[in-house]
């Protein structure tokens, strides 16, 4: 999640010609790298968030922060039978003004002091971490019980850790929803604190790269990802890509969807996408 409530003027590229999907089995993810793709986004956060609870109905029925517009963030629209019906983005950690002071992730206008003694403890380990935070992760409330859209909003977010070759990922989460991360291999570092500009509380939890045990469940067969394989190649060129289908072609640089044995989905996680990020 992330609590700036800004108006925001929609400056990206207009006229990105969007390429057709390979191949699609109902859920398919596209980068968002214009207007089109970045007001589906805002429209599917605001209905997700209004029907949770935690912002009141705007005239525009978009919700956009500072952080869309940063070049450390990058954003993914998931879509059912070309519909937009989820949204994730992810956030990396830079740096103000060309000097060594970090600058924020969203997570740290509740948990500044935790996220800084954490990295601070990381970088006594050899070298200063690059830290990305999973945030605005939602769906529209008409598809919030759909497992599939919500295992595939924690698999392409994957590619978007990738990207950023983090070594470790925040995530300011909600405190019934804990338990999906720790399944995950996350842990919680600060209790709940209310989130500024949302009606919600949320608890910060962290992941090493290295600890990260996957997507729980065995709901669905994902393959393993790459920075080299299909699906991300086809991301960062604006393809509309499969979630589900497309192989990787080189060793992978992460895991986050391999299947835990024995793990299960926890009983609210039809409806986690409209509630966490």
């Amino acid at each position: 999640m992330d609590g700036s409530i800004l108006g925001h003027q929609l400056t990206r590229t207009t006229n990105f010609n969007h390429l057709p999907a390979r191949r699609s089995d109902g859920v398919t993810a596209r980068l968002v790298l214009d207007d089109e793709g970045f007001r589906e986004a805002l429209a599917v956060r605001y209905e997700a968030y209004v029907a949770a609870g935690y912002l009141a109905p705007r005239r525009d029925a978009l919700f956009s922060d500072t952080y869309d517009e940063s070049p450390l963030s990058k954003t993914l629209v998931l879509y059912t039978d070309g519909e937009a019906a989820a949204s994730v983005r992810v956030c990396m950690l830079g740096h103000r003004d060309g000097n060594d002071r970090p600058g924020d992730l969203p997570a740290a206008a509740m948990f500044r002091t935790e996220i800084d003694t954490c990295l601070a403890g990381l970088a006594a380990e050899g070298r200063p971490a690059r830290a990305v935070e999973i945030t605005r992760l939602a769906s529209s409330p008409r598809h919030a019980r759909n497992v599939a859209l919500l295992l595939g909003l924690y698999h392409v977010a994957g590619y978007l850790i990738l990207h950023f070759h983090a070594d470790i990922i925040f995530a300011a989460v909600t405190a019934n929803h804990t338990g999906f991360y720790r399944r995950m291999g996350f842990r919680e570092m600060a209790p709940p604190r209310d989130y500024p500009g949302l009606d919600v509380q949320t608890v910060l939890m962290g992941c090493k790269i290295g600890e990260h045990r996957g997507i729980p469940g065995k709901t669905l067969a994902l393959s393993e990802m790459s920075l080299s394989d299909d699906t991300y190649q086809g991301l960062v060129t604006g393809e509309t890509v499969p979630v589900f289908g497309g192989h990787a072609t080189s060793r992978p640089d992460l895991v986050v969807n391999r299947m835990a044995g024995g793990m299960r989905m926890p009983r609210t996680a039809g409806t986690i996408a409209t509630t966490i990020g």
